[in-house]
């Protein structure tokens, strides 16, 4: 299975210059992917900016979105970014893609909350059409040559799964650790892939929440993830309560998607010290 390791772009306030170093470390480091979460009104970074900027301090670890909130980015403009960022990276890009729970993030750039997914179908069918070298929306495609593009897409609906075995390349996981709901997830996405006659297999991601260090830091990664997910009380409690904090917490976690047949664990890092990229490795790696 694949270790990941996210960008600190989510944490509120982080310094915009750790983004390159985490980067560069990560990929020296051994990991597999480095990966970044998606929100819009809330004091971070930008994801594909962050993204971008790490595939530039960097040569050969993947780059991952965890999730995208697709809807709220003009279709086309979404497209040509994609395909930029894939293209310049030498094909590292794989987009995980949802819609997210946050009104505040769709009234910000004036989108319908209530169309959210079929705004993220009609991307979805820009961003492959792009990807395919195909012209959108005027007399010449939009992108240097085509391109390759993985999409995952995460959520729980029935909808998310049919997405997953049907539009895209397979399905990724929220980031609290309820391993039998992940497991049943898995294996819905398993069977509508089998039912869509899709060839191969499905991806399967899962993330996960982590802290390490003393007492102090470990209490600021919680706090972290009670003001990350404030909007929602009893699931940011669910996520404070679900951190893991110690090298055999996470080699259990590990452990645990791989036993579930799981390709892609993607460790988020709460508060933004480079520290937590060589306790991750040494713990996991």
């Amino acid at each position: 299975m694949d270790i990941g390791i996210g960008l600190p772009s989510h944490i509120a306030h982080v310094r915009g210059t750790l983004t390159a170093q985490w980067a560069h470390h990560a990929e020296r480091r051994g990991f597999a992917e480095l990966a970044v979460i998606d929100r819009l009104v809330y004091e971070s970074l930008d994801s594909l900016v962050a993204l971008s900027v790490a595939a530039g301090a960097t040569t050969t670890i993947g780059l991952m979105t965890n999730v995208l909130l697709a809807p709220l980015y003009p279709a086309v403009l979404l497209a040509k970014q994609a395909t930029t960022l894939a293209a310049a990276s030498g094909g590292r890009l794989t987009l995980g893609l949802g819609v997210g729970s946050r009104p505040d993030d769709y009234t910000a750039v004036a989108v319908d909350y209530r169309r959210r997914g079929r705004i993220l179908d009609q991307t979805v069918s820009v961003l492959r059409d792009t990807c395919d070298g195909q012209v959108v929306g005027g007399d010449k495609a939009i992108c240097a040559a085509p391109v390759r593009i993985p999409l995952l897409f995460g959520g729980r609906a029935d909808v998310t799964f049919h997405r997953a075995a049907t539009i895209g390349d397979g399905w990724t996981a929220g980031a609290v650790r309820q391993y039998a709901e992940q497991s049943m997830s898995a294996d819905r996405v398993r069977a509508a892939w089998a039912e869509a006659n899709r060839a191969g297999r499905p991806r399967l991601q899962a993330s996960v929440n982590f802290t390490f260090g003393d007492a102090q830091t470990v209490a600021a990664g919680r706090a972290h993830l009670q003001s990350y997910y404030g909007f929602k009380p009893d699931y940011a409690a669910i996520n404070v309560a679900d951190m893991v904090t110690s090298p055999d917490e996470a080699a259990a976690t590990v452990r645990a998607y791989e036993d579930l047949g799981f390709d892609g664990l993607v460790f988020y890092p709460c508060v933004a010290d480079i520290d937590q990229v060589d306790r991750l490795a040494d713990a996991v790696l």
